[in-house]
């Protein structure tokens, strides 16, 4: 069926693209990836992120029971957003932002530029504040039949206090790389339902 196959491979992709992000800024906290080199490594994963976990919760709508439905039908909602900010964001670095940072015709305090503080930071953060809103409400749609799908997009759902708390303060930024694991058993369970599905 279309639909186990493209949710199965949506949800491997989005594994991917997380732990290329994630391999990245690992990368970038033990200065052998060094700035700004080092924002083309951590955006371009999280840029495919976006739209591979925007079709997964398409899918997942679609795999859900009738009953339950209205919860994925709010997680896709909450997934368009996410996607258009990222997309947005990572866009923008990778082809304006970044490549000015390379050539000296801009520096840190540029209005765009991404750091603490900045626009572009509060919308990262704004971003994946409603990517975990988004799997928060597809939870409840698989809370009967996949505890653990249930249970790890639950956990990852409520990561969005961290991610608030993260553009007030750095320490919460680092306090949110628990997203990894949480964001990475999610989309592994997520593609096991849908190979068992198949």
């Amino acid at each position: 069926m279309n639909i186990d196959r493209i949710g199965f491979w949506s949800a491997i992709l989005s594994l991917i693209f997380a732990i290329g992000y994630a391999v990245a800024q690992l990368l970038s906290w033990v200065n052998v990836l060094q700035h700004p080199h080092e924002l083309c490594w951590l955006f371009l994963p999280s840029l495919f992120l976006a739209p591979a976990f925007l079709v997964l919760m398409v899918c997942l709508h679609y795999a859900a029971a009738d009953q339950e439905k209205i919860w994925t039908a709010i997680a896709m909602s909450f997934g368009v957003i996410y996607c258009a900010f990222a997309t947005m964001n990572y866009f923008t670095q990778l082809t304006v932002i970044v490549p000015a940072l390379e050539r000296g015709a801009i520096n840190e305090t540029y209005p765009l530029a991404f750091k603490q503080g900045t626009f572009m930071f509060a919308i990262d953060c704004l971003g994946y504040f409603f990517m975990s809103l988004s799997t928060l409400f597809a939870a409840f749609a698989f809370r009967e039949k996949h505890k653990s799908l249930y249970t790890w997009m639950l956990i990852n759902g409520l990561l969005i206090l961290i991610f608030i708390a993260a553009y007030f303060n750095p320490f919460f930024y680092f306090i949110g790389s628990v997203w990894i694991v949480t964001f990475s058993l999610s989309m592994i369970y997520a593609a096991k339902l849908f190979h068992n599905n198949s």
